[in-house]
């Protein structure tokens, strides 16, 4: 008759078995995915020959003051002006129909290349010559929205 086991020995891989497991485990995924581990060798090879590498390596290496130094400007009141500032911007772009914003943005380059036009005429422009301009229907039409502008912020200034 056997004799009972009175002791379980667990086998324990040597410290070589163990790296040379892990080897071919990082071969075996290499083959496999070779395309993704080619792009990214070179993905490194271009980071590293751009000097971009050794900027990350360091900013790794220092992130905690990196951290620190930018929580402490981002606290600083023009910082917090121009993310608030950003923030209401983004609401007004998305309270704005894009077709209105494309309209009003030509409207601007169209202006500014006109006003880049009357440079050129040296001509002081007096109380008739303004009340002639008045008559023409582009520059009343820009008028009134002018007016009307300024009397909707005016209204929010209150």
């Amino acid at each position: 008759m056997a004799e009972p086991i009175s002791k379980i020995r667990r086998v324990e891989k040597t410290e070589d078995e163990v790296k040379q497991e892990k080897m071919a485990a990082i071969k075996d995924q290499i083959v496999t995915e070779d395309a993704a581990f080619l792009e990214a060798l070179e993905l490194v090879k271009a980071l590293h020959d751009s000097g971009a590498l050794d900027m990350i390596n360091s900013a790794l290496k220092a992130k905690e003051d990196i951290a620190t130094t930018f929580l402490n400007e981002a606290r600083k009141e023009p910082a917090t002006n121009a993310i608030n500032n950003l923030m209401i911007s983004g609401k007004l772009l998305t309270d704005t129909k894009p077709e209105q914003t494309e309209k009003l943005l030509e409207g601007l380059a169209n202006a500014q290349a006109k006003a880049n036009e009357s440079l050129k005429d040296d001509t002081t422009l007096g109380l008739f010559g303004l009340a002639k301009a008045m008559k023409d229907p582009d520059v009343n039409r820009a008028l009134r929205y002018g007016l009307a502008f300024l009397k909707g912020a005016g209204q929010e200034l209150k």
